[in-house]
């Protein structure tokens, strides 16, 4: 069975999809309380990581997930977009931004076989590419190749990643 971790995994939007592709789900990683609530209840079988994501350490993550390097299938990711969405005010310095370093420190570690990222178009528009050219580099030094797709015309943006 192919395995996932879900990290900024809100209610579960993404987890529906990987169930329903067949995937096994082996941790979601939330730090809201109303979204884990109703994580747990659309996915009782799931182990939740509620708590900040800067505090997760790898090893934990993968003792939660019962896993070593390399032995994860899909790293699944969806770090805030308030500050890179055309909807807000998209700024720069919205502390929120930098939250997908702690996503490729766990891709670092976990190593998985791929990655998926998502985030909102605004993230390669204007003067926000800045910051999308960032994350490009530092999941690339994460040992992988990265770009984008765009799903949907100007609804999501998506960064699919495979090993080298």
């Amino acid at each position: 069975m192919v395995t996932v971790i879900s990290t900024f995994a809100g209610c579960g939007g993404s987890s529906l999809g990987y169930q329903l592709a067949g995937f096994q789900e082996l941790l979601a990683v939330e730090f809201d309380d109303n979204a884990v609530e109703t994580f747990q209840r659309n996915f009782p079988e799931v182990p939740v990581y509620h708590g900040d994501i800067a505090q997760l350490s790898s090893e934990e993550c993968m003792s939660l997930g019962n896993i070593q390097p390399r032995e994860l299938d899909v790293l699944d990711g969806s770090p805030p977009c308030q500050g890179f969405s055309t909807a807000g005010h998209r700024q720069r310095n919205d502390p929120r931004n930098s939250l997908f370093q702690e996503y490729a420190r766990l891709l670092q570690d976990l190593q998985p076989k791929a990655f998926v990222m998502e985030n909102v178009t605004g993230l390669i528009k204007g003067h926000m590419k800045q910051s999308y050219l960032a994350i490009i580099k530092t999941l690339r030094e994460c040992g992988y190749r990265a770009k984008v797709k765009c799903s949907m015309p100007n609804t999501s943006a998506y960064l699919n990643q495979e090993n080298e």
